[in-house]
């Protein structure tokens, strides 16, 4: 709009308003930004003390449509959304002020602070397992709201879609409209519930601890329709008027785009902004895997792609190995499902390590520990899969297949007479890595031979990290790879037969830096009664014996 459209407009404030009485007011709608004529422009004028609290009208003057609103009334719709947002949604978007700027600007960021603040509570209730490791771009909490609204208040997405739907026209709004958001996160990186890492937000451990019971997060939803029952006859009468704006834009869109076109199909999902880093970059956290394209991302498969999908086991997890055949090459790797067991089947497990160890059941959470701790011992330099993918939605999880087999195979074969210098090795190597791993105050928590691949060259691999942490019991590790391996032995076996596996395991465990006394609790009654159901009882008999000598 040119400076005499404006100035024509700021007059028909004032004197609507009566004098003295103006606090702010700002223009909006398709004949302010230039996709409709001069009788489709709206105008919001914030008054003082203005009773009814609410009035619509046609000037004549200016030919635009006015909703004037009683200043108090406004605020606390945008301040605490006493009105379900049918007023403040106005600073939601990008607007012309014709007076009051600075006003408009505090009453934006106060309302856009409100809505970054709901939707980051939101994040941390219904995602909690992850909302830390999220890199949430900004335009998540614009594209977010703008759903929420137009799915409450369908009428208003008419409004959304012509300032948004054309990717000249958001590139032309988006601005605008994220400055208010942006400096409404500033306020909450300074309160400290998130911090930045470049362009990406991300939550903090003080917004977890913040999160509110299910029941006090209050949506849109609940208080629009609290809004509506709480109205006065005056203001339900003039509903139809506040709702002239909507009109308007849907009129407008129907010339631009077509009778048959939906109002929020072209606009940006929002689950496109909440990303997680993998070892091919941030990917977004809520949506579907394309095999073909992480196989293309990895390596060169070239056009013509065969995707072949195998299922390979896994009695707690839905585990697939995928291959990728193209004209350039093949890629393998694994997609997990994690699934909740709640059953009698996590019930035994729970019995079986009870008092001993607390194994993780739920699904999410078991997700959450083998994308973090695989990034976070591959930062450290340890041998993990590397993650290409996470999909929060369905609980899945792309990774890297190692090829090769794990540890429990030899260690099967030389205790049943197979000669045995390379797998002392490797089980001194074994001890030697969960060691390293301990002294970053990390445990793997399911440290079964079966969980460590011999990799190409003999490089030991750890595997299905989803019981493992920051943390934990130091003891249970070395515990578990003990007593599991001793379950390999024959039943009749002599305690001679074993002892090579327990001293190579124990002093590359001990050589390597690990706690003696870490070695000699593992040998307490509370872990080998876990195991005595299975392994031979003169096997955790040498079990504990080699461990006292070791660690003397």
């Amino acid at each position: 709009m040119d400076e005499s459209s404006l100035a024509i407009l700021r007059a028909s404030c004032l004197r609507l308003a009566g004098e003295g009485r103006l606090k702010a007011a700002l223009a909006f709608g398709p004949g302010a930004f230039g996709y409709g004529g001069r009788d489709e422009v709206a105008v919001m004028a914030i008054v003082g003390r203005l009773r009814p609290g609410v009035r619509c009208l046609r000037d004549r003057t200016s030919g635009a449509f006015f909703i004037l609103v009683d200043s108090g009334l406004f605020e606390k719709d945008a301040r605490r959304g006493v009105m379900g947002d049918l007023l403040a949604d106005k600073l939601l978007v990008p607007y012309i002020p014709v007076h009051g700027a600075d006003h408009l600007e505090e009453l934006e960021v106060a309302f856009k602070r409100r809505l970054a603040w709901e939707l980051l509570l939101g994040l941390a209730l219904s995602l909690p397992e992850f909302a830390t490791e999220m890199y949430i771009d900004p335009r998540y909490f614009l594209y977010e709201t703008v759903l929420r609204m137009a799915r409450i208040m369908p009428s208003s997405a008419y409004m959304f879609a012509n300032l948004f739907s054309k990717p000249g026209d958001r590139r032309a709004n988006e601005p605008r409209t994220m400055r208010g958001f942006l400096e409404a996160l500033r306020s909450l990186e300074e309160a400290g519930y998130v911090g930045r890492d470049g362009p990406f937000i991300r939550p903090t451990g003080k917004l977890l601890r913040k999160k509110p019971r299910p029941h006090v997060l209050m949506d849109l939803a609940h208080r629009l329709g609290g809004a509506l029952r709480g109205m006065s006859k005056h203001l339900l009468k003039v509903l139809p008027g506040i709702m002239r704006p909507y009109s308007m834009e849907k009129e407008a869109f129907m010339r631009r785009f077509g009778r048959r076109a939906g109002p929020l199909r072209s606009l940006p999902s929002p689950q496109s902004f909440l990303l997680l880093r993998t070892h091919i970059g941030l990917r977004p956290a809520l949506a579907g895997v394309a095999l073909d394209e992480i196989a293309r991302l990895v390596g060169p498969v070239g056009p013509g792609d065969d995707v072949r999908v195998s299922e390979i086991g896994g009695s707690l997890n839905v585990v697939y190995l995928v291959s990728v055949v193209g004209e350039e090459g093949q890629v393998r790797f694994v997609v997990k499902h994690f699934k909740n067991w709640n059953n009698l089947k996590w019930l035994s497990l729970r019995l079986w390590s009870f008092g001993a160890k607390r194994f993780i059941i739920s699904g999410r959470e078991r997700l959450k520990r083998e994308y973090t701790m695989c990034r976070r011992l591959g930062e450290l330099g340890f041998s993990v899969p590397k993650v290409f993918h996470v999909d929060l939605t369905n609980n899945s999880l792309v990774e890297e297949f190692i090829e090769g087999g794990n540890l429990a195979t030899p260690i099967r074969d030389f205790l049943f007479g197979e000669e045995g210098a390379d797998v002392l090795r490797l089980l001194s190597e074994a001890g030697g890595l969960v060691a390293r791993i301990h002294a970053y105050n990390m445990t793997l928590g399911d440290c079964k031979p079966e969980n460590i691949i011999i990799g190409p060259g003999g490089r030991l691999f750890l595997v299905d990290l989803e019981q493992a942490s920051v943390g934990g019991e130091k003891a249970w590790d070395v515990a578990e790879f003990l007593y599991y391996s001793g379950h390999f032995a024959p039943q009749m076996a002599d305690e001679e037969v074993f002892e090579p596996v327990a001293r190579s395991f124990v002093r590359g465990y001990l050589e390597a830096g690990g706690p003696p006394e870490v070695v000699r609790e593992a040998t307490s009654v509370k872990f080998a009664r876990v195991f005595s159901f299975f392994t031979p009882s003169q096997v955790i008999r040498t079990i504990g014996r080699v461990c006292r000598e070791e660690a003397a």
